[in-house]
């Protein structure tokens, strides 16, 4: 047997992105969401006391600046899926800023009643990343990815994101995901946020030509 040209990746499974955000606007995000003072925490199920909610309405120019990210994703789920028709419509709400402290984590969760759902990193303490890892688990401060059930040979079912200031990962809201915990005295400051799409979502069916 002979193979002509490199092997090529069939896409399957959750569409995962990753973007680099702007330092101005990031910046411009993190100073109001220090402002903030309206608490979010009872609709979330995180283990982290400081959340609070952006007001989209007072703020209006944050809505609009994440229409970039959210296109962005959308152009790249028409070519991951092959689904170049998939056009809705959609609105973000709600949006929220976490400060996570030592100790605090959130557990496995997924987001319900929404489609999409995104974390975008504000403040990346290094004290935190360069933090002595003494388990064989996840890093300190660490998002991770769960897709279906382990299993052996040839599955990629757990993927680990070390955490980058400056950097959205957007991600269909049903994909379960955590953050593990840390022990350094700093905070780790992170934006979330879901998004609605106006029409539900299509089953795609992937077919090979």
């Amino acid at each position: 047997m002979k193979i002509i040209g490199e092997p090529k990746h069939v896409p399957f499974g959750p569409f995962l992105a990753k973007m680099h955000i702007d330092a101005d606007f990031c910046t411009r995000l993190l100073k109001v969401g220090k402002t903030l003072i309206k608490k979010h925490n009872p609709y979330l199920a995180g283990n982290i006391h400081h959340e609070y909610a952006f007001d989209l309405k007072k703020d209006a120019w944050i809505k609009e600046e994440f229409k970039v990210a959210v296109n962005t994703w959308l152009t790249g789920f028409k070519q991951f899926s092959g689904d170049h028709q998939f056009r809705p419509t959609y609105r973000l709400h709600p949006l929220w800023i976490n400060f996570q402290k030592p100790g605090e984590y959130n557990p496995i969760h997924t987001h319900p009643n929404c489609n999409l759902s995104m974390i975008l990193f504000l403040e990346i303490p290094n004290e935190m990343l360069e933090e002595k890892h003494i388990t064989k688990g996840t890093p300190p401060g660490h998002t991770g990815f769960i897709y279906g059930e382990d299993t052996p040979g040839g599955f990629i079912t757990h993927q680990i994101i070390r955490p980058e200031a400056n950097v959205l990962y957007m991600f269909p809201s049903g994909l379960r995901h955590y953050v593990s915990h840390f022990n350094s005295k700093v905070t780790r400051t992170s934006v979330s946020g879901n998004i609605i799409f106006d029409i539900s979502v299509p089953k795609v069916e992937r077919v090979n030509k």
